[in-house]
């Protein structure tokens, strides 16, 4: 089992911004904004299968907005930035974003993670090639997963938009990846690939489509189509890429004492892997959040 591979999770939450029009991201802009004395508070906690993972995120978010225009290409411009924790049980990182968005429709997100690799489930396993076999069934039989720190950086331009029920976002999270631990090739567990030790570049991309219809309290129902294609530059033939669909459900004000709490299922098909091209996939995520 492999406990430590959540890459789908990521894009539940991606789809908690696009699913309520970029509410959780974007100040209101109706000539009486000002920067946010409290921040933003973002909590997820989900799980998949194939490949297994169990991940919780928690952000903190202070937003300024740029403009008090109302035009709908406008109002949505602002400058953030975060505090970032991601634990699952194969790793632990602590890190931070700035996001710059000069438009409602594009930003371009830049941030940093340091952290630590426990050496459960397989992680940091060393391997001497890009091109051997990394599945899940390898994994167990050679185990020998490793401890080491590591590090994560990365820049993440944007593009999201509405038009009536119909919202859309597309993104590319361009990674690097280190670790400490000796060896040529180490297993990453949160990409579920093979990657330098020395540093590694790697391409995460996803493109989802929905429709989201609203409810009498604020709340929302969404539902819809997503791609997601994960490559690292100097291993084309590891790239992987799958075609899902999923569902939101937002729940505006509190329940059970949580801030409006959100619950997201996703089901995907991987079109394109090297260990699992034809089959299935699933993530079910859980989350709240306080403030815009």
């Amino acid at each position: 089992m492999n406990l430590g591979s959540v890459s789908w999770l990521a894009v539940a939450g991606l789809v908690g911004v696009v699913g309520a029009g970029g509410a959780q991201t974007v100040p209101p802009a109706d000539g009486t904004s000002a920067t946010r004395r409290h921040p933003a508070v973002r909590w997820q906690l989900g799980a998949s299968v194939n490949n297994p993972g169990l991940q919780q995120t928690v952000e903190v978010v202070w937003t300024t907005p740029l403009t008090t225009s109302s035009h709908p290409v406008l109002a949505g411009a602002h400058v953030s930035g975060a505090v970032v924790s991601v634990t699952t049980p194969a790793q632990a990182r602590l890190g931070g974003w700035v996001e710059y968005a000069p438009l409602a429709i594009a930003a371009v997100r830049i941030g940093f993670e340091p952290g630590g690799y426990f050496g459960t489930f397989n992680s940091v396993m060393s391997f001497p090639r890009y091109d051997e076999d990394f599945d899940r069934e390898t994994r167990n039989r050679r185990g020998g997963g490793t401890a080491a720190l590591g590090t994560k950086a990365y820049v993440s331009p944007s593009l999201q938009g509405r038009v009536g029920p119909m919202v859309a976002r597309v993104s590319a999270d361009i990674e690097r990846w280190h670790v400490s631990a000796s060896g040529p090739y180490f297993y990453e567990t949160t990409r579920d690939t093979l990657l330098r030790n020395k540093g590694d570049w790697l391409l995460n991309a996803a493109t989802v489509v929905m429709y989201e219809r609203r409810d009498a309290r604020g709340g929302t129902l969404s539902g819809g189509v997503l791609h997601a294609a994960t490559r690292v530059f100097d291993a084309p033939g590891n790239q992987s890429q799958r075609l899902g669909a999923i569902l939101v459900r937002e729940v505006s004000g509190r329940r059970l004492r949580l801030p409006n709490p959100r619950a997201t299922a996703i089901v995907w098909r991987y079109q394109q892997d090297p260990s699992k091209s034809g089959q299935w996939g699933a993530a079910l995520a859980i989350g709240f959040h306080t403030g815009r």
